[in-house]
C-alpha cells in the first residue's frame, strides 16, 4: 500500500496490569478542539512501513507469549505464530482466531534488552484500521522500558507506578464506535490506580477506513490526536517531581495487540471466529 505522511490522533486506554476501576484524576485542561499536531522541527527517527517480508521484522518487534486470562480477564492467548501476525499487501495484520473453542492472537512490542527501540518524548503515530465484531479490543499504546531487565517494570516499579500511555483503544462491544486515549499512573494497581482521559472520538467507519492515531509527549504534557486533530485534552506535568502523578520522564516502548473479550472488550459475538487488526505504518518523530 502506498504510504502518505500525515499526522495522527491518539486515544486509548489499555492497562498492562489489571484493569481497575478508579475515579479519574483532573490532570488536564481542555484545549482547542481544532488544534492540529505540529511536527515542525521534528525528525523521523524510527518507522516500520511493513513494505517487505511476510512477517514483522525481528529487529523491530518482539512477539510476546501469554496464556489466556493473564490480564483483564481476556479470552485470547498470545502466541508466536505467523498465523497471528503477518505482512501482506504492504500492511501488518494482527489476526485473532478461534480454534477448538479457544482464541489466539498476537501482541507485539518494540522493547529490546538495550532499550534502543524505546523513546523519551516525541510524537508517535500509526495508521490503523480496526477489526470488526463485538468483543474485539485492539490497542496501540506504550509502556516504560525496564532498565533492570525485569519484565513489566519501569524506573519506578511495577504497573502503574511507572505509568502507561494509551494512544488508541477500541471496544465496539461495550462502547460502540468510540475510540479512546488515556494515561495511567499511581502507586498500586488495586489501591491507587489512577487514570486520565486524553479524549475520545466516535468514528463510524473505524473498521472500514484508515485513520491515523497519534500522541504528542513532551516534558510538560501529553496530548492525543486523530487524523492530526487534537482530541481536545492534555494531561499536564504538575512539576512536583512525584512519579505517582508524572512518571513520564523515562523511556517508553510501543505495543500493538489485539485482545478478545475481557474487562473492556466485553462479550464476544458467538458467531465471530476471527478478527483482523490492520497497521499500515508506525512512526516516531523527535
Amino acid at each position: 500500500m502506498k504510504k502518505k505522511r500525515h499526522c495522527a490522533l491518539a486515544f486509548s486506554l489499555l492497562t498492562a496490569g489489571v484493569l481497575a476501576l478508579a475515579a479519574p484524576s483532573c490532570g488536564f485542561m481542555p484545549e482547542d478542539d481544532e488544534e492540529t499536531v505540529d511536527k515542525d522541527g521534528m525528525k523521523l527517527v524510527w518507522s516500520d512501513e511493513f513494505d517487505s517480508g511476510s512477517v514483522p521484522s525481528k529487529s523491530n518487534w518482539v512477539r510476546e507469549v501469554w496464556s489466556k486470562g493473564k490480564v483483564n480477564n481476556e479470552e485470547q492467548a498470545y502466541i508466536d505464530s505467523k498465523d497471528t501476525a503477518y505482512i501482506s499487501d504492504g500492511t501488518l495484520k494482527i489476526k485473532a482466531y478461534k480454534k477448538d473453542g479457544n482464541w489466539y492472537s498476537a501482541r507485539l512490542k518494540t522493547e529490546n534488552a538495550s532499550g534502543s527501540l524505546s523513546w523519551k518524548y516525541g510524537y508517535f503515530e500509526a495508521k490503523l484500521k480496526m477489526p470488526k465484531g463485538n468483543g474485539v479490543w485492539p490497542a496501540f499504546w506504550m509502556m516504560p522500558h525496564d532498565p533492570t531487565g525485569k519484565s513489566g517494570d519501569g524506573a519506578y516499579g511495577t504497573w502503574p507506578r511507572s505509568g502507561e500511555l494509551d494512544i488508541m483503544e477500541y471496544s465496539p462491544g461495550k462502547t460502540g464506535d468510540k475510540l479512546y486515549a488515556t494515561v495511567h499512573y499511581g502507586t498500586h494497581w488495586k489501591d491507587d490506580h489512577r487514570y486520565t482521559s486524553l479524549g475520545d472520538k466516535y468514528i463510524s467507519g473505524a473498521a472500514d477506513e484508515w485513520h491515523i492515531y497519534g500522541l504528542r509527549w513532551t516534558a510538560d504534557y501529553v496530548e492525543a490526536f486523530i487524523d492530526s486533530v487534537s482530541l481536545g485534552k492534555r494531561y499536564y506535568n504538575d512539576q512536583k517531581g512525584n512519579f505517582a502523578t508524572w512518571p513520564y520522564d523515562q523511556k517508553f516502548y510501543i505495543i500493538l495487540n489485539l485482545a478478545m473479550g475481557g474487562d473492556l472488550g466485553g462479550s464476544i459475538d458467538p458467531s465471530l471466529t476471527e478478527a483482523v487488526y490492520e497497521i499500515d505504518y508506525v512512526r516516531v518523530y523527535q
